[in-house]
């Protein structure tokens, strides 16, 4: 079963500050093609800024994404999950909690970055696919298999196909 860490492997890990105002972190998501960033506040990562946050907290309630800081909308109630942990135990923990990103830790809490709903649904994919082809190749080594048989006076070459 694969881990967080193999998740992790192909992705990197972003982060802003939580002082950024929310257009300079929304540039960043932009830039980087994701949904979600850590929030620092020096070492500390103190929370989550995610698109969902943007839509509720900022446009929803109309605010001024240049005035008003990634602090401010972010979402601090940090769900965890450490870096060795089985990628099941990350959707149950999303599931229970309602959330779409956890935040990753490594061996003495330090981060190491954020694990989102959609790397995992990709993971599966993945991890489908390759059973998929496994087992199409064994499907069709049985079923082009050839096979001989003896009769009283010849040999019969049968080759099975579906």
């Amino acid at each position: 079963m694969q881990t967080i860490r193999d998740v992790l492997k192909r992705r990197d890990t972003y982060w802003v500050e939580a002082g950024d105002t929310v257009r300079s972190a929304v540039r960043y998501l932009c830039e980087r093609k994701t949904g979600a960033v850590a929030v620092k506040e020096g070492d500390e990562v103190v929370g989550v800024f995610s698109e969902r946050d943007l839509m509720h907290k900022v446009v929803n309630e109309g605010r001024n994404p240049d005035k008003i800081t990634v602090r401010d909308v972010m979402t601090s109630r940090l769900i965890s999950i450490g870096i060795d942990d089985e990628i099941h135990l990350a959707k149950a923990q999303m599931y229970k909690n309602r959330v779409r990103h956890l935040l990753v830790l490594g061996r003495e809490e330090q981060f190491k970055g954020l694990v989102s709903m959609r790397d995992l649904v990709d993971a599966d994919i993945a991890d489908s696919s390759e059973l998929i082809h496994r087992l199409n190749d064994h499907y069709y080594q049985e079923a082009y298999k050839t096979t001989i048989r003896f009769s009283s006076n010849r040999m019969i070459t049968q080759r099975f196909t579906v």
